[in-house]
Parts: C-alpha cells; structure tokens; sequence
C-alpha cells in the first residue's frame, strides 16, 4: 500500500513540475504594449511608458494594440 502511494506522490509530482512557459510569455511581434488613461481625458491618446494621466492623475492603464492599428492612428494624427 505505501509503495503504490509513493507511485502516485512521485507522478503527482512529475506532472506537476512541467516546464512549460505560461501563455502570458508568448509575445506576439504584431502586437505592442501602450499605456492610456482609464478615464480617456485625453480621447484615445497613448503613452509609451506607465505614468499618470496629466489631466486626472490617474495611473495609465497597459493596453496591447496591433502595431498596424497604432501606425494608421499616428497617420491621421500627422505625428511621425
């Protein structure tokens, strides 16, 4: 009886040290992160690093956008 526990404790254990990485660390190279205020006090503008939102304060808030969505908002903006 203990020798089968001990089977079952050592392929519990087994299974549960897998070396898979989390999907949170696959990082699509179509995608960026940007930072944006919670409250859009500044309509849709976004920030390359965390901060806080000059009008409110706030703490911005990471978002991932397509880098083609990003590059089209910088064309209608004329921002280069």
């Amino acid at each position: 009886m203990k020798l089968i526990f001990a089977f079952v404790m050592l392929g519990w254990l087994f299974a549960a040290c897998k070396n898979d990485p989390p999907n949170q660390l696959h990082h699509d190279p179509n995608y960026t992160d940007v930072y944006i205020c919670p409250m859009d006090c500044e309509k849709g503008k976004m920030y390359g690093q965390p901060g806080k939102c000059p009008v409110c304060h706030m703490d911005l808030k990471q978002k991932d956008v397509k880098l083609e969505d990003l590059n089209r908002a910088k064309d209608s903006t004329g921002v280069k």
